[in-house]
């Protein structure tokens, strides 16, 4: 999609436009976004209008009462104003903050399950090193990241390497081994490690998210071990509890620093003598896409401050 310009080679839409479509795409209704950046409902209307006719495109279709949708053409824009709206905001901070610190708004995504393993440090870095920058947290599912960065809602991520497709740019951060997760009065609850085989007849907990369940099948089938699966849930801390309860075991590869679930029961993690892949956590961008100098700054501290972080049985990258 090519912007109209005047005569004199300068576009004639403006970044209040853009901005204004953004919010609506983003809210799904005119007057949601209105609300959000303090605009009538009728002046919000005019100027997506106003964008349209600059543009010779139709962005939105208005649905009565049922808010809009965007057409491909407005697809195709809102990744591009998004972009073109950061770059807008770094140059603006960059304007006003020469020889100060570094101030404004990223928005960061993150895989919801690394979430609480990799969020409250990297935060807490920021607020400590750059106290202007804002940082927004977005936690998604798997496909959800990959999603956010295409589209350009985000522009770094923290996710696994698990699914990621071409366009997708990755920093590896760590490695994280697998572990079996068993009751405190397991039979195996003593023991220094522990093989998939020795499990197999027993019931097992599947951390079933798209991606990880793949994962975590193909690690049977190298041991050659058919799991008796008997709970399926989207939680690790929902599998860590069945776990407790002495409802089956799982195969997890994050691990907490305390050895109990969220009920207070007992857990045990052991290390496999299988030989699993471990899996990889990344930062991840759209490749292609200049990062903003928070953007930046924020991969800077991640890179720094991740790679030492024991969320696990772990590799540094």
């Amino acid at each position: 999609m090519t912007g109209a310009k005047d005569r004199s080679g300068g576009a004639r839409f403006t970044l209040r436009q853009l901005e204004y479509f953004v919010a609506v795409a983003e809210a799904g209704t005119v007057t949601a976004a209105a609300e959000q950046v303090h605009l009538s409902q009728s002046a919000m209307s005019t100027a997506l209008a106003d964008l349209e006719h600059v543009l010779g495109v139709q962005l939105l279709v208005r649905h009565h009462a049922r808010g809009v949708t965007l057409t491909p053409s407005g697809e195709e824009l809102l990744i591009s104003a998004r972009q073109l709206l950061r770059q807008a905001g770094d140059l603006d901070s960059s304007a006003h903050s020469l020889g100060e610190d570094l101030v404004g708004r990223v928005r960061l995504g993150c895989f919801a399950i690394l979430s609480p393993y990799l969020l409250p440090p990297l935060l807490a870095a920021v607020e400590d090193e750059m106290p202007g920058l804002e940082v927004e947290p977005i936690e998604e599912p798997l496909d959800g990241v990959e999603k956010g960065l295409r589209e350009g809602r985000f522009e770094v991520a923290l996710t696994y390497d698990l699914g990621l497709g071409d366009g997708i740019e990755r920093t590896q951060l760590l490695k994280i081994r697998p572990h079996a997760l068993l009751a405190s009065s397991h039979r195996l609850g003593t023991a220094e490690s522990v093989r998939l085989a020795e499990l197999a007849d027993e019931p097992f907990v599947l951390l079933d998210l798209p991606h990880s369940r793949d994962y975590f099948r193909a690690a049977f089938t190298a041991a050659g071990v058919q799991p008796q699966i008997r709970y399926r849930t989207r939680s690790a801390e929902t599998a860590r509890a069945l776990v407790g309860r002495g409802l089956g075991w799982s195969l997890l590869n994050l691990r907490p620093t305390n050895n109990q679930s969220v009920e207070g029961r007992r857990v045990v993690a052991k290390d496999l003598t299988d030989i699993v892949p471990a899996l990889t956590v990344v930062l991840a961008r759209a490749a292609g896409v200049r990062l903003t100098r928070r953007a930046a700054a924020l991969e800077t501290v991640a890179r720094r401050v991740l790679t030492h972080q024991q969320i696990g049985t772990t590799e540094t990258g």
